[in-house]
């Protein structure tokens, strides 16, 4: 087990959680299942001299670890759904009331160099030179770029397409027994990291973007616990926007809303839904700069908001509505952690413990360079302005 010691009575502990000193580990998420039961899925890799995240990068896999105590220690991590699910993106959870547990799960399909060359259509692969060349590792992994002539030979592998997975758990997140596949069309495919949400007649609403675009949010709905799921709606989308990662949340009086990624403005933009996800708003900019978030609503009604920061001082950021997210205070964040390295850090998520505290989980390099899973644990005081 790995422990998370948060005694005392400081306003932040920081913990460690899981590292490999061979593998690359980030993008978590977690969802309280039950008191007893906190599930994190987060991505793994080989660790390289280089960061790849995994739409450049064929041995991703989705890592699960488990809580019976509320992050105060943890399982050793295991892969989902299975040894053969691999090539994956980041993945979400759903935690449903009948006790089941959702994973969704985007997978590319994944090709030898040599073999796309011979076998493949131009138009039906995408080469590594391409994945991991000058404009694709400009807006997040600019730090870490390989040398342009060597990319074919240190990387001889090229992308396909893709497809979107549910697969489902009757034990608890222990393992997942049935899958299936969601037709996204008629977007390019299906991605989402942060799950869905199960409205009060039991319907699910799952989120998604249009990978490898990501440049358009929809829905896909099920109103049998994730054994079927409905065509695909829109969301969000247009010119002047790319949006992708949303991060939903069901509000207690009865609302969605959504927080999306944007790459166009670096800016989180919130839409809102309140007859079910059948109609929604225009999206909103926030005045966020930091991405990409996951969201709760603490018991009082506020809205948390968790983000990473990219940009000096780098760090883990929380953003508090007090209106349903209509606004959101941008200039005065909680910094959960500061004084992290470099950029490489983020996908931040959260749960609420029965004191009222909140723990907040990332992925960050520790002081010897090995990219892990971290946590964070933030006072009630703190969230609500008393520390």
């Amino acid at each position: 087990m790995n422990v998370l010691d948060t005694s005392g009575d400081q306003a932040m502990a920081h913990r460690l959680l899981h590292r490999d000193p061979f593998a690359y580990c980030a993008h978590p998420h977690l969802i309280a299942a039950r008191p007893d039961n906190w599930l994190m899925v987060f991505t793994q890799s080989r660790r390289r001299d280089i960061v790849l995240h995994p739409p450049q990068d064929p041995f991703y896999c989705n890592m699960l670890m488990r809580s019976e105590d509320q992050g105060r220690s943890w399982t050793t991590p295991s892969i989902i759904p299975g040894f053969r699910w691999q090539g994956v993106e980041c993945a979400g959870l759903t935690a449903l009331r009948s006790g089941k547990i959702l994973l969704n799960q985007w997978r590319f399909d994944w090709y030898p160099l040599d073999h796309a060359r011979a076998h493949l259509k131009p138009e039906d692969y995408v080469s590594s030179e391409h994945l991991m060349g000058p404009e694709a590792m400009a807006a997040e992994l600019s730090d870490w770029a390989p040398e342009s002539q060597t990319i074919a030979e240190r990387f001889p592998w090229a992308r396909g397409g893709g497809e979107t997975w549910i697969h489902t758990s009757d034990d608890g997140g222990r393992s997942f027994a049935r899958s299936v596949r969601i037709d996204t069309a008629p977007f390019s495919g299906g991605y989402g990291m942060r799950g869905g949400v199960e409205l009060p007649d039991g319907e699910v609403i799952l989120p998604l973007c249009d990978v490898p675009q990501y440049r358009n949010v929809f829905i896909v709905r099920s109103l049998d616990s994730g054994e079927s799921w409905s065509q695909a709606e829109l969301v969000a989308g247009g010119e002047g926007h790319e949006f992708e990662e949303p991060a939903p949340l069901l509000l207690r009086s009865g609302r969605l809303i959504m927080l999306l990624r944007d790459n166009l403005t670096r800016i989180l933009h919130l839409v809102h839904s309140d007859d079910g996800g059948r109609s929604w708003s225009a999206a909103c900019a926030t005045g966020i700069i930091d991405y990409p978030a996951h969201l709760l609503e603490l018991p009082d009604g506020r809205i948390a908001c968790v983000t990473g920061r990219r940009a000096p001082p780098f760090g883990i950021t929380l953003h508090i509505s007090e209106d349903e997210g209509e606004t959101w205070p941008a200039d005065r964040p909680i910094m959960v952690r500061s004084g992290l390295p470099n950029r490489d850090l983020g996908y931040p998520t959260m749960a609420l413990r029965p004191d009222g505290d909140l723990f907040i989980a990332y992925y960050a390099q520790d002081v010897s360079g090995v990219t892990g899973i971290q946590a964070s644990l933030l006072k009630k005081e703190v969230i609500d302005g008393r520390y």
